[in-house]
């Protein structure tokens, strides 16, 4: 058994947007399919709830059933200055927005590749994610946050004390998006991912001889 990640990035579409300008306000981006199991409502519950994440802005993009309801809650909560629903958008436009993005807020607790993360990461947008499958295995603690699973009400609170951590920390969010590109663009690019295909296909082949070994 070799350990292979499926998910890759396509670094003409997610790329390195250069360190980010110094600003007050940061930006938080949720993007993915509006589904329950990927708690969208956890990130607009977090900023519902921190008069620190207030301060700053929430876009959230995908399309699905919960837009309604997630349209509902923010402005129930009398969020419409702070969040922007877009729904779906083409893969370039969600490569544009991780790039203009600071943190990519994503705690969905049922991912298996979650190769959304990988792509924000590509784009030095520091993801803070669910300590659960796909997304554990792609974030580190130098690249980013994970959140450890729980109630609902703990996954808020966690997200909510991370996001609010980096709000605080510019220094840390700064070194955390280079890292991150780092690690998509040298492990996660299909230009990269390819010559590990190949390396596995030598050793099935017999041409040579010693399994591959990936680092995570």
């Amino acid at each position: 058994v070799i350990d292979f990640p499926e998910v890759g990035i396509d670094p003409e579409v997610f790329q390195w947007p250069g360190d980010r300008p110094e600003r007050e306000r940061l930006t938080f981006l949720f993007a993915g399919r509006l589904v329950a199991y990927k708690c969208a409502d956890v990130v607009l519950e977090a900023f519902a709830q921190s008069p620190v994440l207030r301060q700053h802005r929430l876009v959230i993009v995908g399309g699905g059933p919960e837009q309604e309801r997630l349209t509902a809650l923010v402005k129930e909560q009398g969020l419409e200055s702070v969040v922007d629903i877009l729904g779906q958008q083409p893969q370039r436009e969600v490569g544009r927005l991780m790039r203009e993005a600071d943190v990519f807020a994503f705690p969905s607790i049922r991912e298996l590749g979650a190769g959304v993360v990988i792509e924000a990461m590509a784009c030095g947008c520091v993801p803070v994610v669910a300590s659960y499958g796909g997304p554990a295995a792609l974030v580190t603690p130098e690249t980013g946050c994970r959140v450890p699973m729980g109630s609902k009400a703990e996954l808020v609170q966690s997200m909510r004390a991370e996001m609010e951590a980096l709000t605080r920390d510019r220094a840390r969010l700064r070194g955390m998006a280079r890292a991150a590109y780092q690690r998509a663009i040298e492990k996660f690019s299909w230009d990269v991912k390819s010559r590990k295909l190949i390396e596995v296909y030598d050793w099935v082949l017999g041409k040579r001889a010693t399994q591959p070994q990936f680092e995570a």
